[in-house]
């Protein structure tokens, strides 16, 4: 049995380095982490990280709190990332890992290997911090790269649904367009909408969450094919670990509330929503 935090901030972590983070989720059965952008500093972290570690895997992306004035600037310098070239080698070299492993992370096809997502974007109309047009032109710009680079997209809706939904409808006919609602945070009609589109869901600890009833109602009826477990750490730690900094550890902790509310073993909620995302991020 394993885990795969499917969207983790550790470069944000403050009481664990990066290594630390990664060496003591291990120790926990978790097998792969993808180290979510959420400005460019943070994706170029990501990046990097997806180089030295072979169990961490990349996405680029700018949150909504920051694509304020969003441009051509900023489209550039994602795919700059996506294509590997913050990294400091080119498209036809490959790196060593941090046990001196030959991992063949050179660019393919254009797209440096273990950058497997861009994200996350969207919508969050909660705090507001940019305004709603450049949330919109920057949602769409990461939606186009991921068509282009032909990977997913993590998409962040906060208060947000029907913008959201909105724009992934245009897209939903492309073959290639494949996209997550990340900490997901709707109710079960806006759940039914996602999953009529193709999308999938990605659940955290606020499922553990004692006020989290409808949420919870929302984990039952989404098949659990179509689920992906995360920490979005270092926030939202789950209840048995509140007060603590989250990390990609404590994964397991929502694997078992999955477990708990289906009725199942946290052996099948392990095992089915790994497959998902081996799947649908081409994790090797």
């Amino acid at each position: 049995m394993y885990f795969i935090d499917t969207h983790a901030h550790i470069d944000m972590l403050k009481k664990l380095s990066p290594e630390e983070a990664v060496a003591k989720a291990a120790d926990e059965d978790v097998k792969y982490i993808i180290n979510v952008g959420a400005e460019l500093d943070g994706s170029r972290k990501s990046v990097e990280f997806a180089q030295r570690f072979p169990g961490v895997f990349a996405s680029v992306g700018i949150h909504p709190h920051y694509v304020k004035g969003f441009g051509n600037k900023e489209i550039r310098i994602l795919e700059s990332l996506i294509q590997g070239e913050s990294t400091g080698y080119g498209h036809s070299e490959s790196v060593k890992n941090e046990n001196g492993e030959d991992e063949n992370q050179g660019v393919k096809g254009g797209r440096y290997k273990k950058v497997v997502a861009i994200g996350e974007t969207g919508f969050d109309f909660y705090r507001n911090l940019s305004p709603a047009s450049d949330m919109e032109k920057a949602f769409i710009s990461h939606i186009e790269l991921a068509l282009k680079y032909d990977i997913p997209v993590i998409i962040h809706d906060r208060d947000a649904h029907r913008q959201t939904m909105n724009v992934i409808k245009r897209y939903t006919g492309n073959k290639k367009f494949r996209a997550v609602v990340h900490c997901f945070s709707g109710d079960i009609n806006f759940a039914r909408q996602c999953l009529e589109q193709g999308l999938y869901i990605s659940f955290t600890g606020v499922i553990t969450f004692p006020n989290a009833g409808d949420l919870k109602k929302v984990v039952e009826e989404v098949p659990l094919e179509r689920i992906f477990i995360e920490t979005d750490s270092p926030f939202l730690a789950p209840q048995a670990k509140r007060g603590s900094e989250n990390y990609p550890g404590f994964v397991k902790y929502i694997a078992e509330k999955i477990a708990e509310i289906k009725g199942c073993s946290i052996d099948e909620v392990a095992d089915i929503t790994s497959k998902n995302a081996e799947s649908f991020f081409s994790l090797k």
